[in-house]
């Protein structure tokens, strides 16, 4: 993988908080020197005034320039360890949130992962961010409702970073039905392509399997992102029986693999 850091804990004091501090922190640390220190106390009487139980939040904007466009990386990444006074987490402990580029079409998610007394690392593939190639901001945010008054919640976060392949790579591959008639003209497959610049495509072969025989081959060039291929099988009569596709792509020679079944039709 390759990695660009956004922020470490380091940039402490360019956070805004809301009801709530941040502030460098050596204490708990997993990839860097220092981590962000997100320190809230639930209050259900103080706060913003016409929401005295409200959002406590941090947010950072990302300036104008290259930072704000990630379309040409596959992942936003960073690790998290939280501590609590509770005896565990509600089932929505924090929310992210990005402007991409604005609130009208902001990206949101909870972050479930996070677990009491464990580092965890969060991952999101950035094909699930709309938008990405203009992300002007970064939230993190508590409902207050969600905890009891005067709840403790500490959470450090270390290498808030874009990865991204260093190689040509397929994610996500496999055969759009799972099973599908023996009779059927073409198997229809999905993948992402990961680890390819924006403007380029690479080649990429895909084959229908069945004790180790091809039923069917294809050879397209794909670019980065999502991609569709369907394998032509023509008037070929398969057999019903589970098949193996395998695909690969120029610039990586590791095959990926999925199943896929074919049983027989009622129409002959």
């Amino acid at each position: 993988m390759e990695k660009r850091v956004l922020f470490g804990g380091d940039s402490a004091k360019t956070w805004s908080p809301a009801e709530s501090t941040v502030t460098p922190s050596a204490e708990r640390v997993k990839v860097s020197r220092a981590s962000l220190h997100w320190h809230v106390t639930v209050d259900f009487y103080g706060g913003e005034k016409n929401y005295p139980i409200g959002w406590p939040r941090f947010s950072h904007a990302i300036p104008e320039g290259p930072q704000r466009d990630w379309s040409g990386w596959d992942y936003l990444s960073m690790w998290i360890y939280t501590e609590t006074s509770r005896e565990a987490l509600p089932r929505e402990p924090v929310g992210l949130g990005l402007y991409a580029p604005d609130k009208s079409s902001a990206y949101s998610r909870t972050l479930s992962e996070l677990k009491k007394g464990e580092w965890a690392e969060i991952r999101i593939p950035l094909s699930q961010i709309p938008r990405h190639q203009d992300v002007r901001s970064m939230q993190f945010h508590i409902a207050e409702a969600r905890y009891k008054h005067e709840d403790k919640l500490d959470l450090y976060v270390d290498d808030i970073a874009l990865l991204r392949y260093a190689r040509p790579t397929l994610l996500e591959f496999a055969a759009e039905n799972a099973v599908m008639f023996a009779n059927a003209q073409c198997v229809p497959v999905r993948f992402q392509l990961a680890g390819v610049k924006p403007d380029a495509s690479v080649e990429v072969a895909c084959e229908l399997k069945r004790d180790g025989k091809a039923a069917a081959r294809a050879t397209v060039r794909a670019a980065r992102g999502a991609q569709r291929v369907a394998l032509d099988l023509g008037r070929k009569k398969l057999v019903p029986g589970d098949y193996e596709l395998i695909a690969t792509v120029a610039g990586n020679p590791q095959p990926v693999t999925a199943k896929v079944r074919l049983v027989e039709s009622p129409w002959r």
